[in-house]
């Protein structure tokens, strides 16, 4: 149930904007006893009496990597704490539609065999906002539309089918959300419908192990994150083999993790990276490449965490990305920082690991120059191509492990 306050009316409909608290008084009332409970635990790692008193130097330094540990544990504390808090204080707008189109949509949905109990307006959980598109005209996206509906005895249809049919009334690309009912019965169900991505991609991965090794210390991911976000990532293990892969797997894993849980990709990498500082003596340094890319306006933020440059292939035109910051593991405060810049369609991300450009670079090759004249605009083409030509480098052989990322935008439909 939504906790409703009206705000102002919209000049344009004369209809209510409503306020509205995503969860219900009592959902968020645990939420907030959760993040307490996170918060008072966090105070109790932290405030552990100091011991003054040490018998030798190695109970000291010791001690002093204890309460580094201890310190670490308890700044993840506060990060679930703040997190759990935001989550349970999200806010959401709920606009009404004016009367008279409301009766319209519940007649055109009716012939269909569909009857609307309720349809609202959603805004502040998805994407919404103004951007500039390809033909260089100003964009904008609505906010999401929620509908409680029933099918009529009788008929069949579909949640895909009931978005064509809401595209075509409201003429927009509508498609299914995945946070709301995804089938349509003789029971209300609440279906949650969004604008269809402006954007799709096709993403491929060529990879190379260094002699002599069985597994590649690389690891990469493609995932979808909350409403239309790609993200890719390739985190590099610090060595070669079992270790390094271990150690590039557990951050991959991690990141995901709390991408799922709805962590910022910032406040992500630096739960991550404290848990390997505090883990220091049993992981090494790793490497970790990020590049997140809005499929409904094209923007892409990029955030290194001393991988090695990233490039955007645009035509002949290289763009470069270099954040360069401090691998994983290497200290508590990386100092993290994002590139962001609007993609458009055809345009190609490549993403290396630290063995590709060394090889490349060894051979005093520009990187730049040879993705410049690549013309496969096939991203397996483009890797393979580019991975050849990377042992090609070291006559053949392969010093260090390899991975190439790839991605090409391309607009739907």
């Amino acid at each position: 149930m939504l906790n409703r306050k009206t705000l102002f009316k919209s000049k344009s409909e004369k209809t209510p904007i409503i306020e509205s608290c995503l969860f219900s008084q009592y959902s968020k009332q645990k939420l907030k006893c959760i993040s307490e409970t996170y918060h008072e635990l966090a105070g109790l790692y932290k405030n552990i009496p100091v011991n003054s008193t040490f018998g030798q130097r190695e109970e000291y330094l010791r001690y002093m990597q204890m309460n580094e540990t201890r310190q670490l544990f308890s700044k993840n504390l506060e990060e679930i704490s703040d997190a759990v808090s935001d989550v349970a204080d999200t806010m959401i707008q709920v606009t009404l539609p004016v009367e008279h189109k409301r009766r319209m949509l519940v007649r055109f949905l009716r012939k269909h065999g569909v009857v609307v109990r309720d349809v609202v307006f959603m805004d502040g959980v998805g994407c919404k906002g103004n951007f500039v598109d390809d033909n260089g005209k100003n964009s904008y996206f609505d906010n999401r539309i929620s509908i409680c509906a029933r099918l009529i005895k009788g008929y069949i249809l579909s949640a895909n089918e009931l978005a064509g049919l809401l595209s075509d009334f409201f003429d927009r690309r509508l498609v299914v959300s995945l946070d709301g009912a995804r089938t349509l019965s003789r029971y209300y169900n609440t279906l949650i419908f969004e604008d269809e991505p402006k954007y799709t991609m096709l993403s491929a991965v060529s990879r190379a192990v260094k002699e002599g090794e069985k597994i590649s210390g690389d690891n990469f991911s493609i995932e979808e994150y909350n409403q239309n976000q790609m993200i890719m990532m390739v985190a590099d293990g610090m060595g070669s083999g079992e270790q390094a892969c271990n150690d590039s797997q557990s951050v991959i894993e991690f990141m995901e993790r709390f991408l799922e849980a709805g962590f910022g990709k910032e406040k992500a990498v630096e739960m991550v990276n404290n848990a390997f500082v505090s883990q220091n003596e049993c992981c090494n340094l790793t490497t970790l490449d990020i590049c997140s890319i809005n499929m409904l306006t094209g923007e892409a933020d990029f955030i290194k965490a001393g991988a090695a440059q990233s490039y955007i292939k645009r035509g002949e035109e290289i763009i470069e990305i270099d954040t360069g910051t401090l691998p994983i593991g290497s200290m508590s405060e990386l100092g993290i920082l994002t590139t962001s810049l609007r993609l458009f369609e055809a345009d190609m991300v490549i993403m290396l690991s630290d063995g590709v450009r060394d090889a490349i670079e060894l051979n005093d090759a520009d990187i730049k120059n040879i993705i410049s004249k690549c013309r496969y605009d096939n991203p397996k083409e483009f890797s393979e191509y580019l991975l050849h030509y990377a042992i090609n480098c070291n006559k053949g052989r392969v010093h260090d492990d390899m991975t190439i990322l790839v991605t090409r935008l391309a607009r739907v439909g």
